[in-house]
């Protein structure tokens, strides 16, 4: 696989889905949702990226066979899990076989895995994933021998409403947590900050799907003592005003020092593929000031990326016109702000990649694949650390 000298993040064109890899300085990846479809893989239509080819040349491999460190599905939606149950194995790793590997299938050696998605899920390749975190779940309830075992490793993200989870307490992360070890490896130079999901969504009529997405906030630093965050970018899924209202709110408990930190963004991904649900309600036009203000957390220099088709001036949400002109509010430049689907062409997308350097992200050429060639470990912030996933 080839190396680059820095950790990337990597946003792939997924039309109106979502599909992100952080690969880190000592080459652990973690992938953030998926959306793999077969059309992508027809090397004649050259506007549907293959984002199982490249996934693949991304990864590491044991034993000859491909491995992704962690999963994350921030929520259920078709559009974030698309391709999970054909592209990704699913049983016991020692089960793994040759005829596995010839079909593309991909060990994932931890999951994040939030309840609510328990609570809500509606199709096969969400089924899928539900059904493999059941299977690891189990080990632990067994208390088997292999439940620590790469591929069998899990972390549970949020709350369960109805308690079904409360003995596995142990392997629960919950907002407001900071996670530094990842696929039973410290890291000393990377972390992850929990924003949501939060109860209040589970016990709501409606238990939306979007407003209970997985919400948090990566950080890498130059230096394990570096007090500084090199980077800060934030990942939300199809996260709603509803759900930034309680971040913003919750945050800033921890205190000032600690909630700028929490809040702070070099790289936001624009929530549900820059839909006008982020600002308010689809019938509102005004907009909500608690989503204003989780925007102004930006720093100098830093981009927006909206995970979507091509953004027009049309009555589509999403994506949503009206959503870019206000995000576009918050960027130095209408070039700071990125649309998948476009990036560099629109006849032939491809990843939008970035070098997480000393001085923040810096944009990476295409032909960067992700990979690092020093080594990292320990844990980047301070918070409640366990030792899955």
């Amino acid at each position: 696989m080839p190396v680059a000298n820095n950790p990337q993040i990597k946003y792939y064109p997924v039309k109106n889905g979502d599909m992100s890899l952080i690969t880190l300085a000592d080459k652990t990846t973690i992938l953030i949702d998926c959306n793999i479809t077969v059309v992508s893989q027809d090397e004649a239509n050259k506007s549907r990226y293959d984002a199982k080819k490249d996934l693949l040349d991304s990864i590491q491999t044991r034993d000859n066979n491909p491995y992704l460190d962690v999963f994350i599905l921030t929520h259920g939606d078709k559009d974030h899990c698309l391709g999970f149950k054909d592209n990704f194995y699913q049983g016991d790793p020692k089960k793994y076989k040759k005829e596995d590997k010839e079909a593309g299938l991909i060990i994932i050696d931890a999951m994040w895995f939030s309840p609510m998605i328990a609570e809500q899920f509606t199709n096969p390749n969400e089924d899928a994933h539900q059904q493999e975190a059941e299977r690891r779940l189990k080990l632990h309830r067994d208390e088997s021998a292999d439940k620590d075992l790469p591929g069998n490793r899990i972390r549970i993200i949020g709350y369960d409403i109805n308690g079904e989870y409360e003995d596995l307490d142990h392997l629960r992360s919950k907002p407001g947590d900071v996670v530094s070890r990842f696929n039973d490896r410290d890291q000393n130079t990377f972390s992850i900050f929990i924003h949501a999901p939060f109860k209040i969504h589970l016990e709501s009529p409606e238990k939306d799907k979007n407003s209970a997405s997985i919400v948090f906030q990566v950080r890498f630093k130059e230096y394990s003592w570096s007090r500084d965050f090199s980077c800060q970018a934030i990942f939300g899924g199809d996260s709603d005003h509803t759900t930034w209202k309680q971040i913003l709110e919750r945050t800033k408990r921890f205190g000032k020092d600690e909630s700028e930190r929490a809040l702070d963004w070099d790289l936001f991904m624009a929530p549900h593929h820059c839909s006008w649900t982020y600002f308010n309600d689809t019938d509102k036009d005004d907009i909500v000031d608690s989503s204003l203000e989780a925007l102004e957390y930006g720093k100098d220099g830093s981009f927006i990326i909206a995970s979507c088709k091509k953004i027009v001036n049309d009555d589509d949400n999403p994506p949503h016109y009206d959503a870019k002109k206000e995000y576009l509010k918050y960027v130095d430049s209408k070039e700071k702000f990125l649309n998948t689907d476009i990036e560099p062409s629109e006849e032939e997308p491809k990843p939008i990649i970035f070098d997480i350097t000393s001085n923040g992200p810096a944009r990476a050429s295409n032909k960067s694949i992700s990979g690092a060639a020093t080594s990292a470990g320990g844990s980047g912030a301070a918070g409640t650390i366990i030792s899955q996933g």
